[in-house]
């Protein structure tokens, strides 16, 4: 089985993805995700350690960590907030 393919979720409804992240890559490690959000590898580890950041993937007989598109996408739809007028 392929990274990509452990990152699909049969009981999740595909994510619709937001102008501008159709680029992100579908599997990212916490290096490059950092990069994207602007922030270190080491704030991902702490929201991973919370339970507050995007959900991961952790590879069977390994530490490396992984991110799928659709879970960042997911986890920054639920952070939105809206600006009140």
């Amino acid at each position: 089985m392929s990274i990509v393919a452990l990152s699909q979720r049969d009981d999740a409804a595909p994510v619709e993805l937001p102008a501008g992240f159709e680029d992100l890559p579908a599997v990212m490690s916490p290096k490059v995700l950092a990069e994207l959000l602007e922030v270190t590898p080491k704030s991902l580890e702490r929201w991973r350690d919370a339970g507050t950041g995007p959900a991961y993937l952790k590879l069977p007989g390994s530490s490396l960590i992984r991110y799928s598109r659709d879970d960042v996408v997911a986890w920054l739809t639920a952070a939105r907030v809206e600006a009140s007028a």
